[in-house]
């Protein structure tokens, strides 16, 4: 699995966010209805930057244990300004970071892998530590839809030097 570390500025998202666990979202596929809520809602959201880039962006807990702990899965868009957020909207702010980025392709269930990877390999082998309890995945012209054998997904996690 290639690895490619980059650079990406702060960004302020506008989108739609649910408390979920890694079970609720393989069984009751939780995010996926987020989502779909919010590709409803997406033209509601004013001063988008790129409209064709998505972001879905999951935060872990402190100590995060993936078998029982709830994370947050926000789902939205990067906006020039937040002043005017539609009812039922949040906000996120990234700060300025360097990521590491994978890219895979299928359905969103693939994600697993990268999270597998990412743990069991890149991070013992890379001279990298994590920067952050959240990850970004970036959805785009490439994919189409969540369930979609022929998507392509861009993840990022926040990194710095060991």
């Amino acid at each position: 699995m290639e690895a490619t570390i980059i650079q990406k500025p702060a960004m302020r998202l506008v989108g739609l966010a649910t408390k979920v666990t890694l079970y609720d979202v393989q069984q009751n596929r939780t995010t996926l209805k987020l989502s779909a809520e919010y590709m409803e809602r997406k033209a509601e959201v004013m001063n988008g930057i790129n409209e064709r880039e998505v972001f879905g962006l999951c935060t872990d807990p402190e100590e995060y244990n993936p078998e029982t702990d709830p994370f947050e899965f926000f789902i939205g868009v990067e906006v020039s300004s937040s002043e005017e957020i539609p009812k039922g909207m949040v906000v996120r702010e990234i700060p300025a970071q360097t990521y590491v980025l994978f890219t895979f392709k299928g359905p969103f269930e693939n994600a697993g892998a990268v999270h597998a990877y990412l743990y069991s390999t890149w991070l013992k082998q890379s001279g990298y530590e994590l920067a952050g309890s959240y990850n970004i995945e970036i959805y785009d012209e490439r994919n189409h839809g969540p369930e979609s054998e022929e998507s392509v997904t861009d993840i990022c996690f926040p990194v710095r030097k060991k």
